[in-house]
């Protein structure tokens, strides 16, 4: 029987990941990993990428999705594709619009030991999505021809209930793999496939399988020599995250601190991420890592001019530095510059700036960290694939925004922190403030568990909230942990008298059989005036 029979008899796959976890249970167990749920923003929208900031992605993970909630519950919404400490790069893999400020929510890993001795570090430098391009981990030339496989097999349901009987099933299978020098030659290969359907919605499957079946990487990696590599396929290269996905050829040739690459290829289509030569797009990139006594300098120029049709759609400069002024102090900015304009279907070589970053995080101490940043980004225009807009838009909408955090750790088992934030821009009505403080204390006696509070204050253009939580943790066993959750939440709107009050509990399993196998079991409910919508998720991950 093929899966489209099997699905229109409404056969829940998810059943099978029971199934298979029970055959697993005979393994040695030896670990276990958590997961919890933590909201961002989305903070900046550029073409087909989507970009989300969090006060920390720790705990996400490439290929991981991100939800937004709807009358329906969580629905699955994007797909991370690049990570730094507090943003993430991602694809959309749902018809939802998404636009600047609406909130995300991610599912976090988080690895626990028993017993916890001190407090995890919480406070990391804060950094854009991009100083991915400068921090990029860097193959040892000691190690190149030394063959190593990785790989990951993700089996995932999403479902949704509720009164008014909107339920909706969602099921996710991906298989990401990275095999380096392969039979010890000179050749790699690198690939993150996922597939997603809904239950008894196979025909959509049918009309475009595109929509379906996404290929987020794809691509063969020749190491000409110790200093020249070429890669051919799809792939994001972490040195020009911004971006995004190129289908096509890179080449990079790398002398001791000096990097420099270029590019040619295409752009994944904008509407499905299938394969568009229309699309096409070129580049080159230069770039400088040096250690110093304090710690790293590191800079990045990239050129790009990306096409539609044969038409110029954008053409952009991209500069980038991090480094260590001084002990403990650590820098980081960038610089977006638009070389290209078309207004009134006349083009020119304009120079306007799409975006500025800058940030800054001190450690005082082993107990007080201190880190702010002040961001100032556009929306980018591409002139030829949203053409009716670019002709509306000629000036760019520009937001700015300034935030500040600071941690500090009284005692090895206390870690509180409190951060404060505003964004601005001219056509909102007033400024989006956000304000968050939290405690956590990761030893209770007798308890043997860890407990979180939270406190989260917002004031956007249209409403203002409040985010009241507590999180406990227990494990069981080194392979097993319970999570339970609580929040509350009131939303009241600016314009109106009507408001939004939710009660949300959570309940969370996550067992590991051994090293390779692990199960993750979430429910959660929300509770408001007019419905009770749950939602259940399962996901089964196999390593290689």
């Amino acid at each position: 029987m093929d899966l489209p029979a099997m699905i229109d008899q409404g056969k829940h796959i998810s059943w099978l990941m029971f199934l298979f976890v029970l055959i697993s249970g005979t393994f040695a167990v030896e670990a276990q990993e958590s997961r919890d749920l933590t909201e961002g923003r989305v903070s900046y929208l550029s073409g087909e990428n989507i970009y989300v900031r969090f006060e920390s992605t720790e705990g996400i993970e490439n290929g991981d999705t991100l939800f937004i909630r709807n009358a329906e519950g969580l629905s699955p919404a994007l797909l991370v594709q690049h990570k730094s400490s507090i943003s993430c790069l991602c694809k959309a893999i749902a018809e939802t619009a998404i636009k600047v400020s609406d909130p995300v929510f991610a599912r976090l890993k988080e690895i626990m030991t028993v017993p916890q001795k001190t407090i995890s570090e919480v406070a990391v430098p804060e950094k854009d999505v991009n100083e991915e391009v400068l921090t990029a981990p860097q193959i040892s030339r000691e190690t190149m021809n030394t063959p190593n496989f990785s790989g990951r097999l993700m089996l995932s349901s999403y479902s949704n209930f509720s009164k008014q009987g909107n339920d909706s099933h969602r099921f996710r299978y991906t298989f990401s793999s990275n095999y380096s020098n392969i039979g010890y030659s000179k050749i790699s290969f690198e690939s993150y496939v996922s597939f997603t359907h809904k239950l008894h919605e196979w025909q959509v499957v049918r009309d475009n399988l595109n929509d379906a079946l996404k290929i987020y990487a794809l691509a063969v990696k020749y190491d000409v020599n110790k200093q020249t590599s070429v890669w051919l396929g799809r792939k994001i290269n972490p040195r020009i995250a911004n971006v995004g996905a190129i289908d096509g050829v890179q080449l990079e040739y790398a002398f001791k601190s000096l990097f420099v690459g270029v590019v040619a290829g295409s752009r994944p289509d904008y509407l499905d991420y299938g394969f568009n030569t229309d699309l096409f797009e070129y580049g080159a990139y230069l770039g400088h890592s040096q250690k110093t006594s304090n710690g790293y300098v590191q800079s990045s120029l990239a050129f790009f001019e990306q096409r539609n049709s044969g038409n110029i759609d954008r053409r952009f400069l991209y500069f980038q530095h991090t480094s260590s002024l001084a002990k403990n102090l650590n820098v980081f900015t960038s610089v977006e510059l638009d070389l290209y304009k078309l207004e009134n279907d006349q083009p020119s070589n304009s120079l306007s700036l799409t975006g500025f970053y800058f940030s800054l995080n001190y450690r005082f101490s082993r107990k007080v960290s201190l880190s702010g940043s002040y961001d100032n980004r556009k929306n980018v225009i591409y002139y030829e694939t949203f053409r009716n807009y670019a002709d509306e838009v000629l000036t760019q909408a520009s937001r700015q925004g300034i935030r500040g955090r600071i941690n500090y750790r009284p005692l090895d088992y206390l870690m509180v922190g409190a951060s404060a934030g505003t964004r601005f821009s001219k056509e909102d009505p007033r400024n989006t403030n956000t304000y968050n403080a939290f405690a956590t204390w990761s030893r209770i006696p007798a308890l043997g568990a860890s407990l979180n509070v939270s406190s989260n204050l917002m004031q956007t253009a249209y409403l203002d909230g409040q985010v009241y939580g507590a999180r406990l943790t227990k494990d069981f066993l080194q392979n097993m942990s319970v999570m339970l959750h609580y929040r509350h939440a009131k939303f009241d709107y600016v314009n109106s008298l009507s408001s939004l009050t939710q009660n949300i509990s959570e309940l969370d399993f996550t067992c590991r059989f051994n090293k390779k196998i692990s199960l993750s079991v979430n429910f959660e409910a929300t509770v408001q005036k007019e419905d009770i919508y749950n939602r259940l998720y399962l996901s089964l991950r196999k390593k290689f």
